[in-house]
């Protein structure tokens, strides 16, 4: 076993063994190793991102019955099934057919070169040939990466994606993760999404965690911290969009640069409790929480959820991921926010004529973004 320790050599100098017990012992010894390794990992994607809500079950979010084809490729190339789905979602949404601007193609955005050498002779397009071909890839910069992070699993499961980001030359070069910005809000951004939408193994928390951000001196607070204002309430026209859905009964917000991965957390603007999900459009159905007949909301398009109907929730609380998860196919990560009159009831969704323009509303409390 690479960089391991010889074990019990003056026992094996004194004793003679039997070539078949040596053989059977060998595969013990390298079975126990390799399990306690997958443990290691699987913890890591646990540890390194502590801020992050998690939700167990994770491959349940993985769409298209690709659970398997995720697994295999976890097992391939030696990380946490939960970072391998968190590093596709972040690629790709999940998308078969994404393309990117400099020529990275299919669910796992291969260049096609390295396609041409870890492909098999396969369809970039086709999951079924891109992520098993993805699990070889990360094999081989796990490996050209593992010296560096001399046995620590946190730094190598790290070093690994970004020897995927800004190649593993670059990790070599630093003797870690490069200082590029991007790399490391890639490497941050994937190991957050593992704990909050793809962790198999850690604890949920219960009605979410604050945030630990500027909340603003508004009564609320911004659904989105850092987001900016992209789409407002009624009558638009978005190319590629159905005609129902240009009534638009809310408004979008976008952290900027998340383009089709994992954005930013989504917080309660106000005190609220959670009533109910829309699993399809990834939203998150909440009343606000008081005495008084009370504002309805919807958070729509999430990637994860770190909440649970029934939970109360304090301003600022995380209520999940924001992400692109839509019944419109394929969209950029964004927040579709939605407020609905006090008459709304609890978990009925779309609340068809009891939505109202968040703006102003958002402005009166304080709490709208950045243009």
């Amino acid at each position: 076993m690479a960089g391991g320790k010889a074990i019990g050599c003056g026992i094996a100098a004194l004793t003679v063994v039997p070539l078949g017990a040596v053989v059977a012992m060998t595969m013990l010894v390298a079975g126990i190793a390799e399990d306690e390794e997958a443990a290691q990992l699987e913890r890591a994607s646990c540890t390194v991102s502590e801020d992050a809500g998690a939700k167990p079950g994770a491959l349940q979010a993985v769409p298209n019955g690709w659970g398997p084809l995720v697994e295999a490729a976890a097992k391939e190339a030696g990380l946490p099934a939960s970072v391998v789905a968190a590093q596709l979602n972040q690629e790709s949404g999940w998308n078969e057919n994404a393309t990117s601007p400099v020529g990275a193609q299919g669910v796992a955005q291969f260049m096609p070169a390295t396609w041409a050498a870890y492909g098999n002779g396969g369809d970039p397009f086709s999951a079924k040939d891109a992520i098993p071909a993805y699990g070889r890839y990360m094999a081989a910069l796990k490996e050209e990466v593992q010296s560096i992070a001399g046995g620590d699993a946190n730094l190598l499961v790290q070093l690994t994606l970004a020897a995927y980001n800004a190649g593993p030359g670059a990790v070599q070069q630093y003797k870690g993760i490069p200082p590029y910005q991007e790399t490391e809000k890639y490497v941050s951004a994937i190991l957050d999404s593992a704990q909050s939408g793809f962790s198999m193994d850690c604890k949920a928390p219960t009605g979410g965690k604050p945030w630990d951000g500027d909340l603003g001196d508004g009564e609320w607070t911004v659904p989105l911290p850092g987001g900016v204002f992209t789409s407002g309430y009624g009558k638009r026209n978005v190319i590629g969009l159905p005609a129902w859905a240009q009534d638009h009964v809310g408004v979008d917000i976008s952290t900027p640069g998340a383009g089709y991965g994992n954005g930013g957390p989504v917080v309660a603007p106000t005190d609220l409790r959670i009533t109910g999900f829309n699993d399809k459009d990834g939203c998150v159905i909440a009343k606000e929480d008081g005495d008084d007949p009370d504002f309805g909301f919807a958070f729509c398009h999430l990637n994860a959820y770190s909440v649970k109907v029934g939970d109360k929730l304090k301003r600022g609380d995380i209520i999940g991921a924001e992400g692109n998860k839509a019944d419109l196919g394929s969209v950029p990560t964004h927040l579709h926010f939605e407020i609905y009159t006090p008459e709304a009831p609890d978990v009925t969704y779309p609340y068809e004529g009891f939505n109202i323009d968040p703006e102003p509303i958002l402005k009166e409390k304080g709490a709208w973004p950045a243009s």
